[in-house]
């Protein structure tokens, strides 16, 4: 006969906790509301596939209930970022391709691996690897001339102006396997090229921004973007520029540090890449206390629609195409313009058509981020461009220009 096993108390616990862990997701995945999306991961997640209704959907509803149960069983949310939680604090990596971890918590945008292009490759501008042929140079040059002859006969100035990425005014803080592979980028070649063959006021904003780091940090540690004080650099040498193009009808101006506020702020872009949670720095927060304060003329725009600020006691207009660097600009440009138009894209034929007409611009600004080249300008600007005259309205009547003592700038913080 058989003798009967019988089990300890720790042994029944053992199974017990056992079908705790087994059931407990099953259960919370059954009674809670299904998600549409996952905070930590930053995705949309799967939905529960309807019954088949043919033998193919019978076939596949298998693999397709499996994707949803796998973004849907109970504290899978909880779980991912602990997950991530982990490798962030045990790995040097980021836990994404689109994120290198460099030295003293810095991150950067982008990826060394073989064949990676996203986001135009940061980390390959950083080596020097993206660079213009001769011919996309001439092109280049072709397109970007010809947009600001046409300008010109309209009565408008052209300044086009490259925000540097981050990596290559923080090169020193990339980890150490990362080298240049060329002397010269594609920044240089660009600069180089434009100041030897063309009248472009092309504005350069490394060496400006490398000056002023050493003195304050300019750009987020975790960040694809300059902060405060890399903005207050940056406009800084654009105004000067405009100022050569318009004597006494604007004043640059550059705030002191007792015009700054340090703020914390929760980790930025590249921390969300990198499903790093709880991560926060030193946000500066500028300070204007004396002049005009710009009124939003676009009350209720949404994140990447057109908008005008409007400063009446400034003389000049502006229309600014630009991408996401020129937003920290904004506080500075606003106070330089009567109206200061932004746009959230590249420059092209139907917008200013658009824009000229609506706004009648003294300048149009290009700005753009170094990580978008090599490129080559639009050929459809400069198909359409050449022919076209625009009727203007007249210029409205001189506006007096207001004088700020000792550079001190206008305005409050909007």
């Amino acid at each position: 006969m058989a003798k009967q096993q019988s089990y300890g108390p720790d042994k029944i616990i053992f199974i017990l906790i056992f079908l705790f862990a087994l059931y407990t997701p099953l259960l919370s995945g059954i009674f809670h509301e299904d998600k549409t999306t996952s905070v930590a991961e930053k995705r949309s997640l799967a939905t529960l596939p309807l019954p088949p209704t043919s033998l193919q959907e019978l076939n596949e509803y298998p693999n397709r209930y499996n994707t949803y149960y796998s973004d849907h069983f109970g504290f899978r949310e909880e779980l991912t970022k602990i997950h991530f939680s982990l490798i962030n604090s045990f790995s040097s990596k980021a836990s994404v391709n689109d994120v290198t971890a460099g030295k003293a918590g810095w991150l950067f945008l982008g990826s060394i691996k073989p064949g990676y292009q996203e986001y135009g490759d940061p980390i390959g501008d950083a080596i020097n690897a993206n660079l213009f042929t001769e011919h996309q140079l001439e092109v280049f040059a072709q397109s970007i001339v010809t947009t600001k002859n046409w300008l010109a006969d309209q009565g408008i100035k052209y300044v086009y102006v490259i925000a540097p990425n981050k990596h290559t005014i923080y090169f020193e803080n990339l980890p150490e396997y990362i080298k240049k592979k060329n002397k010269e980028s594609s920044t240089d070649q660009l600069v180089t090229y434009l100041n030897k063959n063309t009248d472009i006021n092309v504005i350069d904003l490394r060496k400006a921004l490398l000056k002023a780091k050493e003195k304050h940090q300019v750009y987020f540690k975790t960040d694809t973007h300059w902060n405060q004080y890399g903005a207050n650099a940056a406009q800084f040498e654009i105004m000067k520029r405009i100022q050569v193009l318009f004597p006494a009808q604007i004043a640059p101006f550059t705030l002191d540090d007792s015009q700054f506020e340090i703020l914390s702020k929760a980790g930025g872009d590249l921390a969300q890449f990198a499903k790093m949670e709880n991560v926060t720095e030193d946000n500066p927060r500028p300070i204007f206390n004396t002049g005009c304060t710009p009124i939003n003329k676009t009350p209720g725009y949404k994140k990447r629609e057109a908008h005008t600020t409007e400063c009446n006691t400034q003389q000049l207009n502006a229309v600014i195409f630009g991408d996401s660097f020129h937003l920290a600009l904004k506080p500075y440009l606003s106070r330089q313009f009567n109206r200061a138009t932004y746009l959230r894209e590249r420059i092209n034929y139907s917008s200013l058509i658009k824009y000229i007409k609506q706004e009648n611009p003294d300048i149009i600004i290009e700005e753009v981020v170094e990580r978008v080249l090599p490129y080559t300008p639009s050929g459809s600007l400069l198909k359409n461009i050449t022919p076209v005259k625009i009727q203007r309205p007249r210029p409205s009547k001189t506006r007096d220009r207001p004088e700020y003592a000792n550079g001190a700038s206008p305005g409050l913080w909007v």
